[in-house]
């Protein structure tokens, strides 16, 4: 019997639901748009999903490249591994095993911000103990949803997901239908001038729009979960990825032109939970309590998401021995990883408490937990764009493609470097150390800390001799 992951579980649809879900479809609106339109100083949300789109593309393509040639739990760190070294595959396991578990944990902040938001509407006053008892729902709930078989979690997610996401759109519609507040339609939220604040605002911006579509590796980890990997996996990175971008590109249209930047700001700085809560009563009255309500099903879809992700590249480097054994053991009815699963629920709650006490609030705990990801996250996307380079040109000369192999790949890592230079390392440094520069000391120093796990790796086992354990398609 395969004692394996079940294989053959997820279909594309499901997949689908898995990786839309991941990317947050109705969250990068209600809890970035305050963000990005007062960092850039003016009504760019829809050029900047545009810009952010047309520059992950090559990574996806990376992606689906690479999951074409070798689907794996492991994803890039396998990836890296065989094609660069042992060493590097390793490393870059421990960082986007940080990077999954930072991203789970930005969503007991964000359910917790509407839980506030709810009770707040019904009058209850809230404070940061209320938004932590939200936080604490959040896990709870997820910790049920991801302990079912990951073809039921699919499907809960993909429920969930479509219900959020159809009410932004469909709110976001009647904004255009309505004129927004000049009475009619305006070309000025494709317009980079339109950003008051300049490059550097656009910059800062831009991490927000980044963190949305930070996606393009969602469904990688659960390769060995779905229907004919080879096939599905790559269709569904692309597919996710444009979809994605388009429904961000029609949504924020619609809240761009809702009202003016200032009224957004004054949103932000009243400590308003998103912008689109205000709007929304602006425009549907009563009906704005489907926002938090929305609120609630896209973090939990989101959530759910994410802890696939974390759990099945914990369990892979677990499976090779790089983490205690604890971490490989799978549920004896789902064959899922339960055991990571919970740790990584575990995690979450434990870094959105940590970023609540940090910055002093739950918002503050979202916003500062947000960013780090978006580090480990570029890092991991430049490490598989080199890979699709280096694996093609070592092992698979002969069926290299210059425009795929080539071009994609370094296009991919030059966008992702500026991106996380511009965006990370110039802006946040710039910042106070509490809100801002901590954010890039940190992370370097966890990375720091990931090398020296490596080279206590390399004095115990050689790496080189290491076998990763194979996946063959059924």
């Amino acid at each position: 019997m395969d004692s394996g992951l079940r294989r053959g579980s997820l279909n594309l649809p499901r997949l689908a639901f898995i990786g839309l879900a991941y990317f947050s479809l109705a969250p990068a609106i209600y809890l970035n748009m305050g963000f990005m339109e007062t960092d850039a100083n003016g009504p760019v949300m829809p050029l900047l999903f545009i810009l952010i789109t047309v520059a992950i593309l090559p990574t996806a393509i990376s992606f689906a490249v690479m999951n074409n040639r070798r689907p794996s739990a492991g994803s890039g760190s396998t990836w890296v591994w065989e094609s660069v070294s042992p060493s590097a595959g390793l490393w870059l396991g421990w960082v986007m095993i940080t990077a999954y578990l930072v991203v789970c944990s930005i969503y007991p902040p964000g359910f917790g911000l509407f839980f506030n938001s709810l009770l707040s509407i019904f009058g209850v006053g809230t404070n940061v103990w209320t938004g932590i008892a939200g936080g604490l729902v959040s896990v709870l709930i997820c910790g049920y949803i991801a302990h079912r078989n990951i073809r039921l979690g699919a499907a809960v997610i993909g429920v969930l997901m479509v219900f959020e996401a159809g009410f932004v759109l469909l709110l976001s519609l009647f904004i255009v239908a309505k004129g927004g507040t000049l009475g009619h339609l305006t070309l000025t939220p494709f317009d980079p001038t339109a950003a008051k604040a300049g490059v550097s605002g656009l910059a800062l911006a831009a991490i927000f729009a980044f963190l949305s579509i930070a996606g393009v590796d969602s469904i990688a980890p659960v390769a060995e979960e779905s229907n004919t990997p080879k096939r599905l996996i790559p269709l569904g990175t692309i597919l996710i990825t444009l979809i994605a971008g388009l429904y961000w590109t029609v949504t924020s249209y619609g809240f761009a032109i809702s009202v003016p930047v200032q009224t957004v700001a004054d949103y932000v700085n009243a400590g308003q939970l998103t912008p689109v809560l205000p709007i929304a009563h602006q425009y549907i009255d009563g009906l704005d309590i489907l926002v938090p309500i929305t609120g609630f099903t896209a973090t939990l879809a989101s959530f759910g998401a994410s802890i696939y992700a974390a759990s099945r590249l914990m369990y892979a480097t677990s499976r090779e021995g790089f983490l205690p054994a604890f971490f490989a053991r799978l549920h004896p009815a789902h064959r899922t990883p339960w055991n990571a699963e919970a740790t990584a629920l575990g995690a979450a709650l434990v870094l959105f408490l940590l970023g609540t006490w940090w910055q002093g609030s739950v918002a503050g705990s979202f916003g500062y937990l947000a960013v780090i990801f978006v580090f480990f996250i570029l890092v991991a996307y430049i490490s598989v764009n080199l890979a699709n380079l280096i694996y093609h040109l070592r092992y698979k000369r002969n069926e290299f493609n210059w425009f795929l192999n080539g071009v994609i790949p370094v296009a991919g890592v030059a966008i992702d470097a500026y991106i996380l230079y511009k965006a990370f390392f110039e802006s946040e440094l710039g910042l106070p150390f509490r809100t801002g520069s901590s954010i890039v000391w940190f992370s370097l120093v966890w990375a720091a800390i990931g090398v020296v796990w490596v080279l206590w790796w390399r004095r115990r086992r050689d790496l080189s001799k290491a076998t990763l354990t194979m996946f063959a398609e059924a």
